[in-house]
């Protein structure tokens, strides 16, 4: 898997990029979007690291651009703190994963090996519905239902955790609700809106199911692109 950091902080960009490439990946590091922009012109890259906060043409800009010309591209984007709005448009303009600002090479190697395993299930995305975080809807059977960006990122934690399940805070931590019954009866509200889209899809009712007092647990096998 070829890889291009974008990060205009010379010390961190060096140190990352040794990092990785000490764990056995092909990491070139540029400072901008334009010497990004000349890099490609030699080498193309399976994933960008980028941080949002650059000089003259800022990271979503720039993931904005590479998913419209390069749409198999995968895009992570670096950022010291993001709002849920933030987080949003950054996945409408392209981001597949946000990481925090500075991120130590073993959650960035994790993330990238998570990656990795989901190049390697592109074929089965005929056998599976898939969740597209680019134009934020689901896929399945010819099909597709689009889905809120509140909705995206409550599955999107539900397919990437553990067993599929988390706990109603963890949920309500993920949309960045405050903790408390009014928010939690809401969660549920947000739950059985995503299972009746994937009802529709075709998948077992229901494909999230509530755990007594404890969250909800993903059912059915989703692949995320």
């Amino acid at each position: 898997m070829k890889i291009v950091y974008v990060e205009d902080h010379t010390a961190l960009r060096e140190v990352l990029c040794h990092d990785l490439q000490e764990k056995g990946f092909h990491v070139a590091g540029v400072s901008s979007g334009e010497e990004l922009d000349e890099h490609f012109q030699h080498t193309k890259a399976d994933l960008l690291i980028l941080d949002i906060n650059l000089p003259r043409e800022n990271g979503t800009s720039i993931a904005q651009r590479y998913r419209a010309a390069h749409p198999e591209i995968y895009i992570i984007m670096l950022t010291v703190r993001s709002t849920l709005s933030e987080k949003i448009i950054g996945y409408e303009h392209g981001a597949d994963m946000y990481l925090p600002k500075p991120v130590s090479s073993e959650e960035l190697h994790a993330a990238l090996s998570s990656i990795s395993r989901r190049l390697n299930r592109q074929h089965e995305t005929e056998k599976h519905p898939i969740l597209d975080t680019q134009r934020m809807t689901l896929l399945y059977a010819g099909s597709e239902a689009s889905l809120t960006g509140t909705e995206m990122l409550l599955l999107k934690s539900l397919i990437e955790a553990s067993e599929n399940r988390l706990d109603y805070w963890r949920l309500l931590e993920v949309i960045e609700k405050e903790i408390n019954e009014k928010n939690k009866k809401n969660l549920g509200v947000y739950i059985h809106r995503l299972n009746r889209k994937l009802t529709d899809l075709g998948l077992h009712d229901p494909s999230i199911r509530a755990l007594w007092k404890e969250g909800y647990q993903l059912t059915h096998r989703i692949t995320i692109i």
